[in-house]
C-alpha cells in the first residue's frame, strides 16, 4: 500500500527530471577553463518535443477557424511563466493563444479565448499563488484571468481599469499585480482580490519612465522595470521611490539596444533580455555586468530576437527565443553546483 501511495510522486518527479534533461547539450557560460556559471539545459521547439503523445494535442483553432489540427507550434513565444514544478505558459501574439505545457502529462493545451472572444494579441503571462494564469493582451487592451485548468474567469481590475496598451505582467507579495502599460508609462498594481490598487512608480519618477515594457518583483518587493526607450531598468521599493537605474544606451556588454524581458535568480542577479544583441546579460545589485550568454544564431544556446524570460524556484531560466520559435531552458549554477 505504502508503496502504491508513493509512486505516483516518484512518477511525477521522474517525468519532470526527463523533460529537463537532454544529454545532448553540454554548454556552459562562461566556457572553460572559467568556473562555469549557466549551463543550458534543454532546446524545446514544440509538441514534436513530445514524441508519441501528438494525438492528446487535438484541441486547438477549432472554434476559430472550424479546422482541428494536431497542434500549433510556437509562432513568436513572447511572455513565459512557470510554476516550476508541471505548467508552463507561453504567450504568443502571432498565434493568438497561450501555450500551456503540462511537462508531467506530455501535454499541451491552449487558452485561445476570454468567454465568447478570441485572444488578439496575447504578450505577457504571470501566475499567481493558486496557479491562476494572468495574460496581458496588448491589442484588446485587458488583462484576462484563467483559472488552472483553463477555465476564463474574467478581467483584472473588473473592468473598472482602462489599459492601453498592457504589456508585462509580474506577480508578487500577497498576490499583487503589477502591470506594465507601454502607452500610458506606467505600472498599475492590483490586490489578491484584483482590485485596482495605485499608480506605480511614485509621482516623482512616474514622468522618468518612457515605455515601460516588463517587470520582475524581488523576494523583498523590490520592482525592477524595463524601462525600454530610456534603455535601462529602473529599481523601485515598494512606495515608488527609484533606488537606482542600471544600463544606458550603447551596441557593447553592460549596455542596451532594445531590452525586453527581466527576471532575478534566487540570489538576485538580475536578467535582462536584449533583443538586438540576441542575448541576455547579468547583472549585480550594484549593476556591474557578471556575464553575458548568447549570439545571433539558430544553433543551441544562440538566439534570434529573444523576447521572454522566467527563473523559476529551482533557478531554471526560460527563454522566449522568438523568431527561432522555440524556447531554450538554462541553470543558474549556485557555488555547490560549479563543481
Amino acid at each position: 500500500m505504502l508503496f502504491l501511495l508513493l509512486l505516483p510522486g516518484c512518477s511525477h518527479q521522474g517525468a519532470k527530471a526527463e523533460f529537463f534533461k537532454d544529454s545532448a547539450l553540454s554548454l556552459v557560460w562562461p566556457p572553460a577553463p572559467e568556473q562555469p556559471r549557466v549551463k543550458l539545459l534543454k532546446v524545446f521547439t514544440g509538441t514534436e518535443d513530445f514524441g508519441e503523445t501528438k494525438s492528446a494535442f487535438k484541441t486547438v483553432f477549432q472554434a476559430i477557424t472550424g479546422e482541428n489540427p494536431e497542434s500549433v507550434g510556437f509562432m513568436t513565444p513572447a511572455g513565459i511563466v512557470s510554476d516550476g514544478d508541471r505548467y508552463i505558459y507561453i504567450a504568443d501574439p502571432s498565434a493568438r493563444l497561450v501555450h500551456k505545457i503540462d511537462i508531467i502529462d506530455n501535454e499541451v493545451t491552449y487558452l485561445t479565448h476570454s468567454g465568447v472572444e478570441p485572444l488578439a494579441s496575447p504578450v505577457g503571462v504571470a501566475l499567481d499563488s493558486s496557479g491562476n494564469c494572468y495574460v496581458t493582451d496588448s491589442v484588446k487592451a485587458k488583462v484576462y484571468k484563467y483559472s488552472q485548468k483553463g477555465e476564463y474567469l474574467g478581467i483584472l481590475g473588473n473592468g473598472t481599469v482602462e489599459f492601453q496598451r498592457p504589456a508585462g505582467i509580474a506577480i508578487g507579495r500577497n498576490d499583487y499585480k503589477f502591470v506594465a502599460d507601454v502607452l500610458l508609462n506606467k505600472i498599475q498594481i492590483f490586490d489578491d482580490k484584483d482590485r485596482f490598487l495605485r499608480d506605480f512608480p511614485h509621482e516623482d519618477h512616474a514622468k522618468d519612465l518612457n515605455k515601460p515594457v516588463n517587470i520582475a518583483i524581488d523576494s523583498a518587493g523590490y520592482v525592477y522595470v524595463t524601462d525600454a526607450f530610456n534603455f535601462a531598468v529602473k529599481v523601485f521599493d515598494q512606495s515608488g521611490k527609484l533606488v537606482r537605474s542600471i544600463g544606458t544606451a550603447g551596441d557593447g556588454p553592460g549596455t542596451f539596444s532594445r531590452p525586453k524581458g527581466i527576471a532575478l535568480d534566487s540570489e538576485a542577479h538580475i536578467y535582462i533580455i536584449d533583443a538586438n544583441f540576441d542575448n541576455y546579460q547579468i547583472f549585480d545589485q550594484q549593476g556591474r555586468l557578471l556575464l553575458y550568454v548568447g549570439i545571433t544564431g539558430k544553433k543551441p544556446g544562440q538566439f534570434f530576437m529573444p523576447n521572454g524570460i522566467f527563473i523559476d524556484s529551482a533557478d531554471r531560466i526560460y527563454i522566449s527565443d522568438s523568431y527561432n520559435q522555440r524556447i531554450q531552458i538554462f541553470q543558474y549554477l549556485k557555488e555547490a553546483q560549479r563543481k
